[in-house]
């Protein structure tokens, strides 16, 4: 099993750290500041230790000086308030393994994890040091990739995709879960018993990508005090997983392509070539094509990584997928929070299943779990348990562009289809999605007179002949 050392002085924070650890089914241990922990340290030993940045008494800084000066391979992580980049830059050129921001989710902790102690051990965790953390994850890519029919084709096209060796580019809005399907494309292929390394382009300093990517060698730039091996190095046999590729600057984009056409890399401060196999996986959150037509991308980089292209919809366009992935995510979340059976009501789904969900499945998570915190004794969802941003979009929004309920919805509806021909425009005038609106229209058993424009155009319902 898996030993982490959390370092915080903060207790109400390193309590909640080292419990969502143990909840993933990773041994903890706690200190409350950095000399508590160097004399822990010397007590016992630990996979990784995780260390708050500003603590009183020894900063996260000096705290992993100390630690590097006695054992130079433990992995150590930093966290860090969002946006302190400075302090980041420090610590990964003191020889930390990695960085999180708060706030952060736990799947992103786990990973770094993960990956810190195959560092450290040199071989991957099994499914044993890791069970109830694997059986998580699994049951939330579940959440998001076992959905209806509207993903079918993508989940078919992910299959044979995984079992080639061809490159591919992830494409689709912020929260649809590419990183989760990048993971399971490295499952589901002949390269899952080795290395899954992920990095997310945006958030790294720039003055530190090249570095992590490709390694360095001792003495290379001020602070580099030992050789350090890149993420292309460690995923050799793997796969390797650029999120938000389209935020990769001109020069590494040069950088990254030299890799993929020549299959070597070359060490920060080393003048000695290393060949490596990885699988690259990338993912965009904005259309590469029109950032090659704006000069903001290298066509040729572009041609390397869309060896095969997978294009994830917005959960607006996924159609029944909304309500399957409601039950999925209701069930997930009263067992993580304990909760007995509960139910919802009809007012309170109706909200849920017409919001636009501009965060896509991200949003949605976050949404169910905050309706289950709230949850009445009863164990009744209803309107007053939503999420605000859920109240304020069925309450605030200008009439024409969002449904209300009762009557007034069903007035509504039918206003909107006289005076629009193709149901897409009528959704997009009513501030919903196609699928929901073909719910209502079935549900209130509303019909169109026929028109210039023609009964039931463009996925309209029939006229009913009764």
């Amino acid at each position: 099993m898996i030993r982490v050392l959390v370092v915080d002085d903060q207790i109400g924070a390193r309590r909640s750290l080292a419990l969502l650890l143990e909840n993933a089914g990773i041994e903890t241990a706690q200190a409350a500041d950095g000399v508590e922990a160097l004399r822990v340290l010397q007590e016992d030993s630990f996979d990784v230790v995780i260390s708050d940045l500003r603590m009183v008494n020894m900063t996260g800084v000096e705290l992993l000086k100390a630690i590097k000066s006695r054992d130079l391979d433990l992995p150590f992580i930093l966290i860090t308030a969002y946006g302190s980049i400075d302090s980041a830059v420090e610590v990964m050129r003191c020889g930390a393994f990695d960085y999180v921001t708060k706030p952060f989710k736990e799947k992103d902790i786990v990973e770094k994890i993960r990956n810190a102690y195959e560092h450290r051990h040199g071989a991957p965790v099994s499914v044993v040091e890791l069970d109830r953390a694997v059986a998580k994850e699994k049951e939330e890519t579940v959440s998001e990739i076992v959905a209806g029919a509207a993903m079918h084709a993508v989940e078919n096209r992910l299959d044979r995709v995984a079992r080639t060796d061809l490159s591919v580019l992830i494409s689709g809005e912020t929260g649809t879960g590419k990183s989760r399907y990048a993971r399971q494309i490295h499952n589901l292929s002949n390269r899952a018993s080795r290395r899954f390394v992920s990095i997310n382009c945006a958030s790294l300093p720039e003055q530190l990508l090249e570095s992590e990517l490709f390694g360095h060698t001792k003495g290379s730039f001020t602070g580099a005090t030992q050789n350090r091996v890149g993420l292309f190095a460690e995923a050799d046999g793997g796969s390797i997983f650029f999120d938000e590729v389209d935020t990769l600057s001109h020069g590494m984009q040069a950088k990254l392509l030299s890799v993929l056409q020549d299959r070597e890399i070359r060490p920060v401060g080393s003048n000695r070539p290393r060949k490596i196999d990885v699988r690259v996986i990338s993912a965009a959150n904005r259309d590469l094509e029109t950032l090659i037509a704006k000069g903001d991308f290298r066509a040729d980089l572009f041609y390397r990584l869309n060896g095969i292209r997978i294009n994830l919809p917005p959960l607006r366009e996924r159609g029944d997928d909304l309500r399957v992935l409601v039950d999925r995510l209701l069930a997930t979340y009263v067992k993580r929070h304990q909760k007995g059976t509960l139910t919802i009501t009809p007012a309170a789904l109706d909200l849920v299943l017409s919001y636009h969900y501009p965060g896509n499945i991200r949003q949605l998570e976050s949404f169910v779990e905050q309706m289950v915190v709230f949850v009445a004794p009863n164990g009744v969802i209803d309107v007053d348990a939503l999420p605000e941003e859920l109240l304020a979009s069925g309450q605030s929004a200008p009439v024409g562009h969002q449904l209300n309920l009762g009557h007034s919805e069903r007035a509504m509806i039918e206003a909107a289809l006289a005076g629009e021909g193709r149901l897409s425009d009528v959704a997009k005038k009513l501030g919903i999605g196609r699928t929901t609106l073909w719910r209502k229209i079935r549900q209130h058993n509303i019909q169109r007179a026929p028109s210039s424009r023609g009964a039931g155009h463009a996925g309209f319902p029939p006229k009913s002949t009764h």
